[in-house]
């Protein structure tokens, strides 16, 4: 249709042949400005938005509850790509140990269950790659009969701070001196108060321990406990090695641990400490007491302990620098 068709005036208007009203030549032309400053101001906006939320990590988005389409506005540090641009693909990428959670804290919002949906999950890209999430957002539309249209909120990348969390819950739980588990370590790894059978508890004290500190200083004895750490990492690499405080340390074996092979490492470990000068030139010597319960039943671990260290002290009484093992 042509513009005399419409009859498009600059000093007129008039009426088409089915009665509607024609729309004069500076009157859309006043509309065309209107619509290229909303353009303008809708691009000013986005700018803004941008650069507030440059360098926070956070991504705004938008899901369409009816289609499942999302939308990201937004995208920080993320590529295009890694982006959903629907439900059911997010949901996909969700990590089998978050899915569940995730989608809960998601659809109990959209029942009205909850305020806001909140959540911390994993993705996985194709290549298996691992990333955080912290996600946040609510309902902001409703049909007429109070279901759910448009959903809004963020999120942002929290893989960083997550794998701070775990560097620091790991150190929390291991010696820095010696790089073995600590007390609270040992208690974690071996996943609670009851440990299985058939499996055995090496209970190790040095002996006379205290007489390298005096003689040669913190420094040598600290040599001495980093050794042993070294030593039991290299002749039970399966077992959980921990420090379980000052000069003692614990070696817990699953499974049927023979008294042969027990003995044999026993052996071993008193070798090397025999061997071990902790000064240059000295011929002062550390020992080593070493207690061994064996069990083949569930046992508690406190009992065990109990066990192995009751073993260690029969083991002093010997002489020290032995060992002796008690089987439940």
């Amino acid at each position: 249709m042509t513009a005399s068709e419409y009859n498009l005036s600059p000093i007129s208007e008039g009426v088409a042949a089915d009665g509607t009203r024609l729309m004069a030549a500076d009157e859309l032309t006043g509309l065309r400005a209107e619509l290229a400053r909303l353009e303008q101001e809708n691009r000013q906006l986005q700018e803004k938005l941008n650069a507030a939320l440059d360098g926070t990590g956070l991504c705004l988005w938008q899901g369409l509850v009816q289609t499942g389409e999302l939308r990201v506005f937004n995208l920080q540090n993320f590529q295009a790509g890694d982006m959903a641009p629907h439900f059911d693909v997010w949901r996909a990428k969700l990590h089998p140990d978050d899915s569940e959670r995730a989608q809960h804290h998601y659809f109990s919002h959209l029942a009205g269950k909850t305020p806001f949906y909140e959540a911390e999950y994993r993705t996985l890209s194709p290549q298996g790659e691992v990333t955080w999430l912290w996600d946040r957002g609510r309902v902001i539309e409703w049909d007429e009969d109070g279901r759910p249209l448009r959903i809004m909120g963020a999120h942002i990348d929290i893989t960083q701070r997550k794998e701070y969390e775990r560097r620091l819950a790991e150190q929390a739980c291991r010696d820095a001196l010696t790089g073995l588990l600590n007390r609270q370590g040992l208690r974690q790894s071996l996943g609670g108060e009851h440990l299985m059978g058939p499996a055995a508890l090496l209970f190790i004290d040095l002996d006379d321990f205290k007489e390298i500190n005096d003689l040669f200083g913190h420094v040598c004895g600290d040599r001495v406990l980093q050794r042993m750490g070294e030593w039991l990492h290299e002749l039970a690499p399966q077992a959980v090695c921990g420090r379980y405080g000052g000069d003692e340390f614990v070696v817990y074996l699953a499974g049927a641990a023979e008294p042969a092979a027990l003995a044999a490492l026993a052996e071993v470990l008193l070798a090397r400490v025999q061997a071990f000068a902790p000064a240059p030139g000295s011929a002062l010597r550390v020992g080593m007491s070493i207690g061994i319960a064996v069990w083949r039943d569930e046992l508690a671990f406190e009992t065990a302990l109990e066990l192995a260290d009751r073993a260690m002290y029969q083991a002093k009484e010997q002489g020290k620098r032995a060992w002796h093992l008690l089987q439940v």
